[in-house]
């Protein structure tokens, strides 16, 4: 039973890098399917392992043995800020909770640490999320001047029509090739101008975070950002206005000297996306039905849905 017990031990440092006491803890009890993997291997009978779990301290004996073997060491209070670290690296690009999770783990495979019980992966995975969040959110708003953020602030004031914000102006665009539409988004694109925003500052942060942080802008009406926390509210409304219109458009020479046509062009490429969107999301259930599963196809359609509001205008 101890030749068995130890190879099972072996097998779990290696991969995926705990003990079997923790697995015990984890599960209640030794998971027959892999004992009897490992018993097969060794051409031993699973159930000589019953009594290899009666004294914990054979365990822990083993483990520590095959750990110091293997140049392995068991985690510790020290390391919290080290994970906390490598779960806000990875949280840069994502706030998904299993791929942060991974990245804690990664990080400690790399670093021949053994892994902690599920909980404290957890826990340094949601902080490490909020510190990459707030890191990037301080990147976008760095260097905004007293007056930038004066202006961010007030795009939250009602301007008269209707009563409601400006920010709620600049979110609804129109697309329908009308005269008044160009005046529309002329008007909405000197407001967006005299912020004075810099595109560049997009760069500074993970692309996969900045685009999050502009369907965030998007999705969420304008009373729900006012109530953001400061630094969240001012990196979502830059994200925001900086995806009003392309970086190339705003600094291209010939458009920054004729706004007009940078209001008419920003107009032809909604159109072209919203057409584009509508295309797709009519033809998608039929010409995917080989290459994707049914769920994939609707997330894909929930998402063109949710981004342009296609589903009412296609059949």
């Amino acid at each position: 039973r101890n030749r068995l017990g130890v190879a099972l031990q072996l097998a779990l440092l290696r991969h995926p890098g705990t003990t079997l006491a923790q697995i015990i803890r984890d599960k209640g009890a030794i998971p027959h399917h892999l004992a009897a993997f490992v018993a097969e291997q060794l051409g031993l009978c699973v159930t000589d392992l019953a009594d290899y779990a009666a004294r914990d301290q054979t365990m822990t004996d083993h483990a520590r043995e095959l750990a110091e073997h293997l140049n392995l060491r068991g985690p510790t209070r020290t390391d919290i800020p080290f994970m906390i670290e490598a779960a806000a690296k990875t949280a840069w690009a994502t706030d998904k909770g299993m791929t942060i999770a991974n990245g804690v783990v990664t990080a400690l495979r790399e670093a021949r640490i053994l892994l902690p019980s599920i909980s404290p992966i957890e826990r340094v995975s949601i902080a490490g999320r909020a510190r990459a969040r707030k890191q990037a959110a301080s990147a976008l708003i760095a260097d905004l001047s007293v007056e930038q953020v004066h202006a961010l602030e007030q795009l939250f004031d009602e301007t008269g029509a209707g009563g409601v914000s400006q920010l709620t102006l600049l979110k609804t665009i129109p697309v329908a090739a009308k005269p008044d539409h160009i005046r529309q988004i002329l008007d909405r694109l000197r407001r967006v101008r005299v912020i004075g925003i810099c595109p560049d500052i997009a760069g500074r942060i993970h692309a996969d975070r900045f685009h999050q942080y502009v369907r965030e802008g998007r999705a969420s009406p304008a009373y729900m950002i006012e109530r953001y926390t400061p630094s969240r509210r001012r990196a979502t409304l830059v994200a925001f206005l900086l995806d009003l219109a392309p970086g190339d458009f705003r600094t291209e020479p010939l458009y920054a000297r004729q706004p007009r046509l940078l209001a008419w062009r920003v107009q032809a490429l909604v159109e072209a996306q919203l057409e584009s969107a509508r295309a797709a999301y009519s033809r998608a259930r039929a010409e995917l039905r080989e290459d994707a599963t049914p769920e994939v196809v609707a997330e894909m359609l929930q998402a063109l849905e949710d981004k342009w509001n296609v589903a009412t205008t296609a059949d």
